[in-house]
């Protein structure tokens, strides 16, 4: 089983993001707040609405990844 983040356990300046593709595969990103980039921790374009605003975790292993190297978590 892959590693998942609960969204509320995410620190003040990220958030859940995901196409309909990203939930139905339980693999939605990590974005951060106030990075006009346009792009996921894992760099995928952010061109979509965000269905997984309400998905109860993060499953995107690159976004888990990069996340905890940032909040340097482990």
């Amino acid at each position: 089983m892959s590693k998942k983040i609960k969204i509320e356990d995410l620190e003040k300046d990220f958030y859940n993001f995901g196409n309909k593709g990203a939930v139905f595969n339980d693999e939605v990103h990590i974005a951060q707040s106030g990075s006009f980039s346009g792009v996921t921790l894992c760099d995928t374009p952010m061109l979509s609405s965000n269905h997984g605003r309400y998905h109860p975790t993060v499953g995107c292993p690159t976004c888990i990844e990069k996340y905890e190297q940032i909040t340097k978590k482990s």
